[in-house]
């Protein structure tokens, strides 16, 4: 899955859904589009979309669609599940249909964005509470140094793709002992059930990660103890929706950026943050970050 953010819980909606896995006929652009169709694009990436299972419906994606396909009335809402670069390929070649949750400001967008919407910080550490005396008491902790010392194991996914901040420190200690590496399915579930069974010391993972993997295998998530890291105190990556560079899709963002602006600041949006996003580890400083990251993010 891409390095992205994806973004964005279960709100009533008297909109018409239709939902399918099947791909979408990308020779046909909608000739009513914004008079009142509007086809929104969903990928096999939880938490933010979950697309199965007992919490199928309340991905952060599939909440924010249902803020907009509740604030837009005046169309008729479908969903389409494709691949991730297929959606990427319909955004860049035009076709009509928004995707709720890409990454905010990345390098290159293949449509147009809103403004942001949700905001996720970046990787932590994680360690069993009944490990914490072998590691630092501090609020923070270098990945660097925690990787030297040869007495604690890290577990992590063997393609070591965490970011261009953390993935160069990973690969220089890649062929160390106490550098646990794991491929295969399922592997944010895999890692949690090491770091749970203490197989390992401690393992890197988004908080969001962590949140939906412990409730989805049974495991208490105050079992765990989050530790930001010193070489990524200032990652968020943000989540927006995104659509087709055209006139039509300009038009739809226009629109979505007018709802944004009134609801990013009330109660159900900072809910919805709060439930994916911050933990006791960092929710002190997430509020001034979400004022200063979103909030302050007009246009």
């Amino acid at each position: 899955m891409p390095f992205l953010l994806v973004l964005i819980f279960v709100f009533a909606t008297a909109s018409t859904h239709s939902e399918a896995s099947n791909s979408i006929d990308v020779n046909s652009k909608h000739t009513n589009g914004i008079q009142g169709s509007l086809t929104w694009y969903m990928t096999e990436w939880p938490p933010a979309f979950i697309l199965s299972g007992p919490q199928k419906g309340t991905g952060w994606a599939d909440s924010i669609m249902l803020i907009f396909e509740r604030e837009m009335p005046q169309y008729t809402h479908h969903r389409v599940i494709i691949p991730y670069s297929r959606i990427l390929h319909l955004l860049e070649k035009g076709h009509e249909g928004c995707y709720p949750t890409n990454i905010y400001g990345k390098p290159y967008d293949f449509g147009v964005t809103s403004i942001p919407h949700v905001l996720a910080p970046g990787h932590s550490i994680f360690i069993h509470k009944e490990s914490k005396n072998k590691f630092p008491q501090q609020p923070r902790v270098s990945l660097s140094k925690l990787l030297n010392r040869l007495d604690l194991k890290l577990g992590v996914r063997s393609d070591l793709e965490f970011g261009p901040t953390l993935s160069p420190i990973l690969k220089r200690h890649k062929d160390q002992n106490n550098v646990i590496l794991r491929s295969g399915h399922d592997l944010a579930d895999g890692l949690v059930g090491m770091l749970h069974l203490r197989r390992i010391d401690y393992f890197i993972e988004y908080n969001f990660v962590m949140k939906f993997v412990t409730d989805k295998i049974g495991v208490p998530l105050n079992d765990f103890i989050e530790i930001p890291m010193e070489e990524n105190e200032h990652e968020y990556i943000r989540g927006a929706v995104e659509c087709p560079n055209t006139e039509w899709g300009q038009g739809i963002i226009e629109q979505v950026n007018k709802i944004l602006l009134h609801l990013r600041d009330t109660q159900e949006l900072r809910d919805l943050n709060k439930k994916w996003f911050v933990s006791p580890s960092n929710e002190e400083e997430y509020w001034k970050n979400y004022k200063e990251l979103l909030l302050d993010i007009k246009q």
